[in-house]
């Protein structure tokens, strides 16, 4: 495979990988009010070489007795009617109380949650590195592909962060390498929403909630503390 090939691959895993529908709210999304929480159910992700592995998958559970699979964005940018609309598989109701919920989507089988997640107080500060490593690919199936992501942010009790993504796609004897540089800026945490407002001018207003320091969800990935 030609290195020309291999960076229309890379480019296009990369950008399959962190695209995003538009379902940005035109005026308001959810409100805190509507929201009852968050709760998690076991499933399974695709990593690095196409390995199959475990995950607890966030589901927003509103207080009119539906629920959201793998929210992306925070729940106050969510164009709710769009999304039902655009990704209706994603949606379906759930009863309980607790950690005690049973969530059922279409097609599927009930799930119950397993934990339920509190929301973030207003202005939570953070601090240390995090990391997210994802990825695709067919070698551990005997293919020759192998693609993945990493993606970081530094947190600053201050309320500034640094942001640094990087990608590689392995094929054959081949490979390419690419970084999408650093990004700095401000962060604001609160229910389960974290804005990010870049240097740049650019914003994100994302899913958010926290497993004490152990863990952050962002987005619809998981970061881990790293060095």
């Amino acid at each position: 495979m030609s290195t020309h090939r291999l960076r229309n691959v890379s480019f296009w895993a990369a950008t399959a990988f962190l695209m995003l529908q538009p379902l940005h709210a035109q005026g308001g999304g959810l409100s805190a009010g509507d929201v009852d929480g968050v709760c998690l159910v076991k499933g399974f992700r695709t990593g690095v070489g196409g390995m199959r592995l475990p995950v607890w998958r966030p589901y927003l559970l509103l207080k009119d007795g539906t629920a959201y699979k793998s929210p992306k964005l925070a729940p106050d940018s969510l164009d709710v009617a769009q999304s039902r609309q655009s990704e209706a598989s994603s949606w379906g109701t759930w009863t309980g109380t607790g950690n005690d919920r049973t969530i059922s989507m279409p097609g599927q089988t009930s799930m119950t949650s397993a934990q339920c997640m509190q929301p973030a107080d207003a202005g939570k500060s953070i601090q240390g590195n995090y990391k997210h490593v994802g990825g695709g690919g067919n070698t551990v199936s005997g293919g020759h592909a192998s693609f993945m992501r990493s993606d970081n942010y530094r947190f600053y009790s201050d309320g500034r962060f640094i942001s640094r993504s990087s990608s590689g796609l392995i094929a054959g004897s081949a490979a390419v390498a690419s970084s999408d540089g650093t990004r700095t800026g401000h962060y604001r945490i609160h229910d389960y929403s974290i804005d990010l407002r870049y240097d740049d001018g650019s914003e994100a207003h994302l899913f958010f909630y926290a497993d004490g320091d152990q863990l952050l969800h962002i987005g619809d990935a998981d970061y881990v503390p790293s060095n």
